[in-house]
């Protein structure tokens, strides 16, 4: 695939995003004064805030990315994974055990895991999650290297060594607080980026049983049945 040739505002609009969340860090640094305020953003950010930015985590590039690949491999019904295993246990977290967390005062799930249990129990979920999270960042920062290359000729061991830069740069600064700030930015850039993409597609298809319609063949019989009624 030949790479987009990008003009001026193209880089703007890229450096702009860049700009933004290292401001965000440097302006809430004052604030990293305590571990709780780093690692817990005080326990005084807005619930809409955390909710933004709790659904912007659980929706980001690999999901986007992973939901559209997969439906187009194996057909749209392999995407029911999601439905049924990620958003039942998100509604579960968020409604029954945010609030034992909260109560417990506890800064992480390992912690809470000590508590509850012991030290064993802590360390074991402790290294099993951080080879979890080092595995899935490893796979974030190869995904959108390989898109930045692919789309925009940039070199890959530039693309995932400067964004990992900026990551680090603005977590040290603005901690937790700096990381939930950034997730609402990129919540509002998924959905600005999808709304236009969501009316093209029902356009072309014209509406949701025009969509249904064509997409009958990878969906289960039922489905399919319905979208031709």
């Amino acid at each position: 695939m030949q790479a987009l040739s990008l003009t001026w505002l193209d880089y703007a609009v890229i450096l702009g995003y860049f700009a933004i969340i290292l401001i965000i860090g440097y302006i809430l640094r004052k604030r990293m004064v305590s571990s709780q305020e780093f690692f817990m953003a005080g326990r005084s950010l807005p619930i809409l805030i955390t909710g933004i930015a709790f659904v912007a985590a659980n929706c980001g590039a690999l999901e986007i990315m992973g939901i559209v690949s997969t439906s187009a491999k194996y057909g749209a019904h392999a995407n029911s994974f999601y439905w049924i295993g990620a958003i039942p246990a998100m509604l579960f977290l968020a409604l029954f055990m945010m609030p034992i967390y909260y109560r417990s005062r506890v800064r992480s799930v390992p912690e809470f895991l000590k508590l509850r249990y012991n030290e064993p129990t802590r360390a074991l979920n402790a290294i099993s999650f951080a080879v979890l999270m080092i595995m899935v960042s490893g796979i974030s920062a190869y995904a959108m290297a390989i898109i930045l290359r692919t789309f925009l000729g940039w070199s890959f061991h530039a693309s995932v060594l400067s964004s990992a830069a900026v990551v680090v740069v603005y977590v040290v600064l603005g901690g937790l607080t700096a990381t939930i700030y950034n997730e609402v930015l990129q919540f509002v850039l998924i959905v600005g980026g999808l709304a236009p993409l969501t009316y093209y597609i029902l356009r072309d298809f014209h509406g949701w049983h025009g969509l249904l319609a064509a997409m009958a063949p990878s969906l289960p019989q039922h489905v399919g049945g319905d979208a031709g009624d």
